[in-house]
């Protein structure tokens, strides 16, 4: 194993060093034109490779049992585990000598912690909404896998009351190399699930897919979900021959620490083990210069059909230049205009979904309200005989209780119903930009006879929240003290009258904060949504400008942009086109001479 991850990375050198040379000549061209936003882009792109930091990202929805997972790979309990869920916040786990935890925050200042008290900082119970503004969790454990120069990357839960698709799992997704998904077998795989897994196959170079909980159902149950699932996978989402292990985290686990029972049921971890050390030593640094490869080959695209016009451009003169100009800057004009009115539809729909939301949470609240009153008739007369301080403790919990359960399964339908509607508007707008991007190469290329090289622009419009819940004590003030003063006969009535009035106030209260803190996310969302629109746009049509501008005579011609920018796109394609030698191909090879195979 050691010598082959030797072999490997001595292999990937020359890739690297290549790459490096190409990300330095796009970062000179861009210095010279208009792509001035490429800058940071690259320099990610340049750090990525020096750093030989590969990012395998677990993702999944929640309670598929993620970080029970990851615990069970490293054969460990690191991370916190439970039904409750997590906060916004990437953890990593990297190599290191010792086990470490340290928190960065939003403010920019790192805390080192012990370990045991990670939960205090990444889960919902212990820092409700991100109070503590944790921006990341790293954490340090001596394992062998991880020594292999690999980074587990645990991700926030989709589907959960934190939204489909947060945005801090949506952000990251460009840092990703690979990913394991997570699955499991209640139920195998929801429609959630299947939209995410639709956009992040775009965007994540490899991926594979474990199903856990295999032990809560019988091996022939086991088997169908299995061969479900690998059908859904090829057929609704597009991966090709999906790589599935199924096991169970919890057996796992059990294993790997001594505490297994003893049960005939394996785990099935090993299997995923194997293939991940495969992995490890084989695949990860080729897979690395493809995801980095990738990237520059989209920019390099870009830049050399600015330049190929910027050529023609110069090759024409008189009136015949400046009817094509003319021509091209109406194109940009168009696609200007176009793009304001796809952000004016963006905030006309957005305002829509947010009018449906509070049609919602008004009808919502008005069916709690009478529900909640009954439950409060039971409440009553299931507690005929306390004191008057622990009744007054017992309608605190119980005013908790109830905002907590009338709002917690609806927010995670609602949350759903906006996942659906925010990704089909995603869709539409993304597919009129493109459209957009696509009237603007075809214009330019057509006047000015240059071979076209659609650049399509990949986003989603996602949301995150960081609400938890907040209600005042019933008998707080002093006055409010005084009622339990009163005789018994008059107390009950007394309180539990007020408690009526009580209820509807908190639950309009919560109502207003969750009205709010959907707006908030929304709002946040599509302001950054926008700008990926504009930028989009705005990369090839500056370019387009910049490169019909007058120059001075000092000035680096679209030729030599050109010649840089050839030798950059091949070196990218050969990277990319290199088939990576997994498993399966290898099978499919040797049993009928099967073409390049990948993840996904």
């Amino acid at each position: 194993m050691a010598n082959a991850l030797v072999d490997a990375h001595r292999e990937a050198q020359p890739g690297k060093q290549t790459l490096s040379h190409f990300i330095e000549t796009l970062g000179a061209i861009a210095g010279h034109s208009k792509a001035g936003d490429l800058t940071a882009v690259l320099n990610g792109l340049f750090e990525k490779l020096s750093a030989n930091r590969f990012n395998l990202a677990v993702l999944g929805q929640m309670k598929r049992g993620k970080s029970s997972f990851v615990n069970a790979l490293l054969g460990t309990e690191i991370l916190p585990t439970g039904i409750l869920p997590l906060t916004s916040v990437i953890t990593r786990v990297k190599y290191g000598p010792s086990p470490t935890a340290l928190i960065r925050f939003k403010s920019g200042t790192v805390e080192p912690i012990e370990l045991t008290a990670l939960p205090q900082y990444i889960t919902e119970a212990a820092n409700p909404g991100n109070r503590k503004q944790v921006a990341a969790a790293e954490v340090t454990y001596p394992s062998q896998f991880l020594g292999m120069g690999i980074d587990l990357i645990d991700t926030p839960g989709i589907g959960s009351t934190h939204l489909h698709n947060t945005s801090t799992t949506e952000d990251y997704l460009s840092e990703v190399d690979a990913g394991i998904v997570v699955l499991s077998v209640d139920p195998p795989i929801t429609e959630v699930e299947s939209e995410f897994l639709k956009e992040i196959r775009r965007d994540v170079p490899r991926l594979l897919f474990v199903i856990n909980k295999i032990d809560i159902v019988s091996a022939r149950e086991a088997d169908s979900v299995v061969r479900f699932l690998e059908g859904e996978l090829k057929n609704r989402i597009g991966v090709d021959n999906p790589e599935l292990f199924p096991l169970s985290a919890r057996l796992a686990l059990e294993e790997r620490t001594h505490q297994h029972n003893g049960s005939a049921v394996k785990s099935g971890i090993e299997r995923l083990a194997e293939r991940l050390r495969q992995f490890a030593s084989k695949e990860k640094e080729q897979v690395l210069l493809q995801s980095v490869a990738l990237d520059v080959l989209r920019i390099a695209g870009t830049l050399r059909f600015a330049a190929s016009v910027g050529e023609r451009a110069r090759a024409l003169n008189g009136e015949e230049l400046e009817s094509k100009k003319r021509a091209l800057e109406a194109a940009l004009a168009r696609s200007d205009r176009e793009m304001t009115d796809l952000r004016h539809l963006l905030r006309q729909n957005v305002a829509t979904i947010v009018a449906r939301i509070e049609s919602d949470l008004k009808r919502h609240v008005e069916w709690a309200d009478a529900a909640v009153c009954q439950h409060l008739l039971e409440f009553e007369k299931a507690h005929p005989n306390e004191t008057r301080d622990q009744l007054g403790t017992l309608l605190d919990k119980f005013i908790f209780g109830v905002v907590e359960c009338v709002f917690a399964d609806w927010r995670v339908q609602e949350d759903q119903r906006i996942q659906t509607e925010v990704a089909e508007l995603s869709e539409r707008l993304l597919e009129r930009t493109n459209r957009v991007l696509e009237h603007l190469q075809d214009t330019a290329g057509f006047l000015f006879d240059v071979p076209i090289s659609h650049v399509d622009f990949k986003s989603s419009l996602t949301v995150e929240s960081r609400l938890y819940y907040y209600t005042d004590r019933v008998f707080q003030h002093q006055l409010d003290k005084l009622i339990f003063i009163l005789p018994k006969f008059l107390l009950r009535q007394i309180v539990f009258t007020r408690m009526r009035s009580h209820i509807r106030m908190e639950l309009d209260r919560n109502a207003g904060r969750l009205r709010c803190d959907y707006l908030e996310r929304l709002e946040k969302s599509v302001a950054a949504f926008e700008k990926e629109l504009k930028s989009a746009v705005a990369m090839v049509a500056d370019n387009l400008r910049f490169v019909l501008e007058p120059k001075e005579g000092n000035a680096s011609s679209p030729t030599s942009a050109i010649a840089q920018l050839e030798p950059v796109i091949a070196g990218c394609r050969s990277i990319i086109e290199v088939p990576v030698r997994t498993p399966q191909r290898t099978a499919l090879e040797a049993q009928a001479g099967a073409g390049p195979e990948t993840w996904n």
